[in-house]
């Protein structure tokens, strides 16, 4: 089960903090890096814990595949924890009820389940999971197993608790958890040394809070410093107050990966009888779209319809037993209709995506709520009194999570369907919004009708005894035989306007979705960001402008014309295998002491494509590891060597981790017996200078494969990357300059500075543009090199310029300069490229004084 692009997006967020986290030791600063580096200087700074681990948090929408995420996380927070197998990796999954923590250890306990199966993948099939009966009966929660692989147990908020005697277990003496007498650590008044809590506590575990919004009590942060956590990583698709949040899936997003039913078509009708009977008919409707959607080779729905009674009184079941008598009335199968309240669990025990499953309408009021999952549920049709707003913000998310996660051909299967009588339908609205708000949506993502004051009479779905006039409600007893409701047009006619509503509401979604063209941003990150526009003088010349890169070029069929894909680096590298390098010059410095460099100067910037991993082994690992090596022969500590040095360096994708272990072995191969056993003590000198050969064998190669496809033809220069209309700079120039693109600048350093000083006074300059790292036009071939500015000239020629201070790492230059060599070569006479030192140039380049004369005159 792979993650999509959000939610690897999530992951990769996640990564950039630890790394950040890591390099300075400070969560307040990484947090602050984290996003000024992607411009939201605004948002709000870190909120330290009661604890001292790092506490950060994702914003996942209903529906976006939140386990999944927090597997991956899991996996991805121990990795930039260092922690490897012979570590202690305990793994807390905090959840808010027993249904979700039921859902949760069932999937994870399949071996055939995606769930399981990915964790098996991320941590090498050494996986345990386990209860709390588990838990404190020991046996499978030993030291051996949390050093082994990981331990992961799931576990309720309220267990956690010592509120009653069932709970108060886990802090108190357990003569079954002996194995961690020495590690245990008990933080809390009343906790016994020899208590589950404190043996837990003593692994420093990983904690994932599952739907974080409900851990707001102080109660709630207690029971997280008990467990003297490494780390905390929250998901939630509505963050409570002063969580620090590092990513934003974005509801767009979710859409577009077809992961929920959007937009919400909404429709106000004129009384309780209008919507029960339009609930109806719409389900037969979209039942009659799914049935046709299998016949063409589809995935199977039956679509279900929750019904949300309102409660009038303590003996609520009356209510819900008219709300089923009126079902019955109009036709509907007894064995389609099931009631799930908090006293009545008629869904008990029955799998509604099964084939052979009747049901298609299930009544209720706010029973189904977090943790309950149906893709199937397509409508909700709410009898809430007319004379009151409708409360669906505790339901509304059931109803939009999409079947089979994928676009269905008939449209109407990618959305979802309120139906209301409220004559406060304002009010309504606002808890529609608020409901989406809480599953992590807006009301961009819905779409409203009212025909409320045009009432339409609703015919029957069959031609059984009409229900109670539309001047009551459905749940008061009449006191005569309710005459034939007038039928002034057909049921389906009425679902025909719904439809056509709802295809209207879905194409703006999608031509909003269409213009973000991928672009997914937060309305929160967007909030917290200083957003500067084109200049006026200059939008139409840079509305038409599309700067060239570098395109593959696919061949083409007898069906299909050759067509053309985005480079990127990796698709240069396909046949590569780090492997079959040359090995024999390899050496590494000497080195000793602690390797590690804390630069601080350098937390803000985006990390490479490879950034150096931080190990570091305890003394007494050095010297168990010295003595276990002394004891073999050569080929022995080899073997060892090659996955613990494997482990040291970690991935490093595109590499397969057969490959990199392959190339590992053959650098251990040529290093001699003594030699061997210096590997340990020189940990951080062996990572660095195998990740630093590694890099620069995949960038010669990409640099020649990138030459030799271009001058076959399998690589093409094409007009491609629009200016954006707006930008967020992480530090804005301190004045505004008439000739600048947009009304403010990012502010740069050293000779970046100077240069922006020069272009700013330049009579031959009409405009130019400070570009974003990572973030801005990017020259893509065998590395992605993002020039320091982009300059339109008078004449029209545009410049890309790339400055070079003294204080600059250069070990790069020689392939950007040569990457600029070649697309200024292919980019026509209006484009130019300029490497510019400040002194000595490297061949390519050019002097500062050079790189003045040719802005002035060109």
């Amino acid at each position: 089960m792979e993650l999509n692009n959000y939610q690897s997006q999530v992951i990769r967020d996640l990564e950039t903090f630890i790394k950040r986290w890591q390099a300075c030791n400070d969560s307040v600063l990484a947090y602050r890096a984290h996003w000024d580096d992607v411009g939201a200087v605004k948002m709000p700074g870190y909120k330290a814990a009661q604890h001292s681990a790092p506490q950060v948090c994702a914003k996942v929408p209903t529906a976006g595949g939140k386990t999944l995420i927090g597997l991956h996380a899991t996996e991805a927070i121990f990795r930039g924890l260092q922690r490897r197998q012979g570590d202690a990796r305990l793994c807390i999954w905090l959840v808010p009820s027993l249904s979700i923590l039921q859902q949760v250890l069932t999937a994870l306990r399949n071996p055939d389940h995606p769930y399981r199966q990915t964790l098996n993948r991320l941590f090498d099939g050494r996986v345990t999971v386990l209860d709390k009966s588990e838990l404190l009966a020991g046996g499978q929660f030993s030291l051996d197993e949390v050093r082994d692989g990981l331990v992961l147990t799931v576990l309720s908020y309220d267990s956690l608790r010592a509120t009653n005697k069932e709970n108060r277990k886990l802090y108190q003496e357990n003569s079954a958890l002996e194995d961690f007498s020495e590690t245990a650590l008990a933080l809390a008044e009343g906790t016994d040394p020899a208590s589950l809590v404190a043996a837990m506590a003593g692994l420093n575990p990983v904690v994932i809070v599952d739907e974080s919004h409900n851990v707001t009590s102080g109660l709630s942060q207690e029971m997280l410093c008990n467990l003297n956590p490494a780390f905390v990583f929250e998901l939630t698709a509505t963050p409570r107050e002063g969580a620090n949040i590092i990513s934003f899936a974005d509801a767009m997003a979710l859409r577009d990966q077809h992961m929920v039913k959007l937009p919400v078509i909404v429709q106000n009708l004129p009384d309780q009888e209008a919507v029960l009977s339009r609930a109806i008919d719409l389900r037969a409707r979209l039942e009659a779209e799914a049935s046709a959607e299998q016949a063409d080779g589809g995935c199977r729905i039956r679509p279900i319809v929750l019904v949300q009674a309102e409660s009038k009184s303590k003996d609520a079941a009356l209510t819900f037993e008219k709300a089923k008598a009126e079902l019955l009335n109009r036709g509907v199968p007894e064995d389609w209709i099931k009631i799930k309240t908090a006293n009545l669990d008629e869904l008990k025990g029955i799998d509604l995506s099964a084939a052979d499953c009747p049901v298609r309408f299930i009544i209720t009021i706010n029973a189904l709520k977090e943790g309950w999952d149906c893709p199937f549920a397509y409508i909700l049709a709410t009898l809430a009194d007319r004379s009151s707003a409708v409360d669906v913000e505790q339901i509304l998310g059931r109803i939009l999570r999409q079947p089979y996660v994928r676009p269905h051909g008939r449209e109407q299967l990618n959305m979802s369907y309120v139906l209301t009588s409220s004559a406060q339908f304002g009010q309504t609205l606002e808890k529609i919004v608020a409901g989406l708000n809480r599953a992590g949506f807006s009301r961009r993502d819905f779409r409203a009708r009212d025909e409320s004051q045009a009432p339409v009479a609703v015919a029957p779905s069959t031609g059984k005894t009409p229900p109670p006039s539309a001047s009551g409600s459905l749940f008061d007893s009449p006191t005569t035989t309710p005459a034939q409701a007038p039928v002034s047009s057909s049921a389906n006619a009425t679902v025909e306007d719904i439809m056509a509503f709802a295809l209207q509401a879905n194409a703006e979604l999608e031509q909003a979705s269409q213009a973000l063209n991928g672009n997914y941003q937060a309305q929160e990150v967007r909030n917290a960001m200083d957003v500067y526009p084109i200049r006026q003088a200059f939008a139409e010349q840079v509305a038409a402008l599309r700067l060239p890169q570098f395109f593959q070029v696919t061949p083409g069929s007898s069906l299909f014309e050759q067509g053309h894909v985005f480079l990127e680096r990796d698709a240069l590298l396909s046949g590569f295998q780090i492997a079959d390098c040359d090995v024999n010059d390899f050496a590494v410095a000497p080195a000793s002491g602690d390797l590690i460099k804390l630069d601080l100067l350098k937390v803000g910037e985006s990390a490479g494509d490879y950034e150096p991993t931080r190990v570091r082994l305890k003394d007494q690992e050095i010297r168990r590891w010295r003595d276990y090596l002394s004891n073999l022969n050569a080929d022995a500590k080899r073997r060892q060597l090659s996955g613990l040095v494997n482990n040291w360096i970690g991935k490093m994708p595109p590499l397969a981790d057969s490959d990199l272990l392959a190339y590992i072995n053959k650098i251990l191969a040529r290093l001699s017996p003594g030699d061997l056993e210096l590997v340990v003590e020189q940990q951080h000198a062996y990572v660095d200078a195998i990740r630093k050969r590694v890099r620069k064998e995949i960038q010669q190669f990409a640099r020649k494969r990138f030459k030799e496809w271009l001058g076959l033809g399998k690589i093409e220069l094409r007009e491609n990357h629009a200016l954006p209309s707006e930008i967020a700079p992480r530090h804005t120039s301190a004045i505004a300059t008439e000739n600048s693109l947009y009304l403010r600048e990012e502010r740069g350093n050293g000779l970046e500075e100077r240069m922006a000083d020069f272009l700013m006074d330049c009579d031959n300059v009409r405009w130019w543009h400070r570009n974003l790292v990572n973030k801005g036009f990017v020259l893509n071939g065998a590395l992605n090199h993002y020039p320091d500015f982009i300059v339109c000239l008078k004449s029209g020629v545009i410049v890309l310029l790339e400055t070079k201070g003294s204080d600059r790492d250069n070990s790069d230059s020689a392939a950007k300069i040569e990457l600029g060599s070649l697309w200024e070569a292919r980019a026509g006479r209006k484009y130019r490229y300029r490497m510019v030192f400040e002194t000595d140039p490297l061949d390519g380049a050019i002097t500062w004084a050079q790189a003045c004369d040719l802005v002035k005159t060109l």
